[in-house]
């Protein structure tokens, strides 16, 4: 096995180049994790998509990382019909034309010990293709989401063909929860001896506004936050029949809700807005919108209790947020972050879509004295969630692919 300083290791990620420009020029989580990767030795190249970029690779500024960014956009001539008829199994309409940039790129900048693929499809799937011919380094994917819908509240993963694909072609298939690697190993076909684990930090910028407030920015108030968008998916309707259950066990107290609709389903957010008209939650209900990370750590330190009721989420970064600023947290059964709260007590595990459950979780941390519970949660929290301890988790992966493939 080489040492840290002998590897040379490429990523391809099409969010890192994406994520960055978003933040005008800060690294995001993924260029957090990438930076703090470098900082162990590692000899990393970056290949990642831009809307505006060449059909070739063409290298960019990324804060110190050696980037790569070629055409999100556009194909290579005659691939089109074959990228066309892969579609239906891949999901993806460049799979081919990404596969041959990703070949000749690794030809030309090469040899790599390992690839990385961060794994929402189309970095996967075009690595898996151009692993098919010749030699090519052990492929790690980073599996950030996996494929789902919903009928009604039935949960029906998808995609399990094509990402399947990806998963086989994998040395390491990494996961950010045990709960997602749970799913892939059983929805997606993923040997458990092949599942990996990196964790998902807490942002730089979310830990820079810890140590300049001081948080607890205030005593927080009789209030409860649902913390989510309004969608389906993150159960603000759940929330709200459960408030309505417990609000006349708790008078004087707020509910109050962050996020903005991110639903087509306008009957379905007709009927969601007209339920704070139902007593006893009349008056008593927040419509926060959407809000400044500055606004979302305000509102969670208002609050006595913080609400992640997703029908599904693979992690959930804002439910160790909350955690992080000393607010017990009841989340979800089928939430990565779920084990977050049990291992920390500081908090209650639910299960999904059951207003009843969620009601009786909010009265029993309604009326529960403070403990310390809350404050030992948010050390651990500090401590295990950073950046430099998600980078040692992959350089761990790193290896074991490296060794296994």
């Amino acid at each position: 096995m080489p040492t840290t300083e002998s590897l040379h290791v490429l990523v391809v990620s099409r969010w890192f180049h994406e994520e960055r420009r978003r933040l005008g020029g800060q690294p995001g989580s993924i260029g957090e994790l990438l930076e703090a990767l470098s900082q162990t030795g590692i000899r990393m190249t970056i290949l990642s998509q831009a809307a505006d970029a060449p059909l070739e690779p063409q290298q960019r500024e990324a804060g110190g990382l050696r980037q790569f960014v070629f055409a999100r956009e556009k194909r290579r001539p005659g691939w089109a019909l074959l990228d066309k008829l892969l579609k239906p199994f891949l999901h993806y309409r460049k799979a081919v034309t990404d596969a041959v940039t990703i070949r000749r790129f690794i030809t030309q900048t090469g040899p790599y010990d390992a690839v990385i693929a961060q794994c929402e499809e189309p970095d996967g799937v075009g690595c898996a293709i151009a692993s098919l011919c010749g030699n090519f380094p052990p492929l790690l994917t980073m599996v950030y989401d996996l494929r789902y819908r919903f009928d009604g509240e039935q949960l029906d993963f998808i995609h399990c063909k094509s990402l399947g694909f990806v998963f086989r072609r994998s040395a390491r298939v990494v996961a950010i929860s045990d709960l997602a690697a749970e799913w892939q190993i059983q929805h997606y076909g993923v040997p458990p001896e092949k599942s990996g684990f990196c964790r998902l930090h807490l942002t730089r910028p979310f830990l820079h506004a810890l140590k300049e407030n001081k948080v607890p920015l205030a005593p927080p108030e009789n209030r409860i936050l649902f913390l989510g968008a309004l969608n389906p998916k993150k159960a603000p309707d759940v929330f709200l029949r459960a408030a309505t259950l417990v609000a006349k066990d708790l008078p004087g107290w707020k509910f109050a809700l962050t996020g903005d609709a991110t639903t087509r389903a306008d009957h379905w957010l007709h009927q969601l807005r007209a339920m704070d008209q139902t007593p006893p939650l009349a008056g008593n209900v927040d419509w926060l919108g959407m809000l400044t990370p500055a606004r979302v750590r305000e509102e969670i330190c208002r609050a006595k209790i913080v609400v992640c009721p997703s029908l599904i989420e693979t992690f959930s970064r804002t439910t160790v947020e909350a955690l992080a600023l000393e607010r017990p947290v009841i989340v979800t059964e089928t939430t990565g972050a779920a084990s977050w709260v049990r291992e920390t007590g500081a908090g209650l595990v639910i299960p999904p879509a059951n207003p009843t459950a969620l009601a009786a979780a909010m009265r029993q941390l309604a009326l529960t004295p403070d403990d310390a519970s809350a404050r030992d949660a948010s050390k651990r929290i500090l401590s295990e969630l950073t950046p430099e301890k998600a980078a040692q988790d992959l350089l761990r992966e790193i290896s074991n692919a490296m060794a296994t493939a």
